[in-house]
């Protein structure tokens, strides 16, 4: 995902653009030992609630507390988000 508030608000103005192309999802990758989980979330559930594109949320598990990936399920399950890797 972005680094920046600025890029995450670059990205959702693309989105628009991306749907128009009718893509079969759009993948949103989280960086490694889940340092960017949250954010990834947050972007996957904006993308498929307000973008009405289908999302995959990468899921990258090294480094990483089993927890943490059990909260993003958690997560993700309550956002909607059935694409998964």
């Amino acid at each position: 995902p972005p680094k920046t508030a600025a890029g995450v608000q670059n990205l959702y103005s693309r989105a628009d653009r991306m749907g128009a192309l009718h893509p079969l999802f759009v993948g949103v990758t989280w960086g490694s030992g889940g340092s960017t989980a949250d954010l990834t979330l947050k972007i996957c559930s904006h993308l498929q609630k307000t973008c009405c594109l289908e999302t995959q949320l990468h899921i990258t598990c090294t480094n990483i507390p089993v927890e943490k990936i059990h909260k993003a399920l958690v997560i993700a399950r309550e956002e909607g988000i059935q694409n998964i890797l």
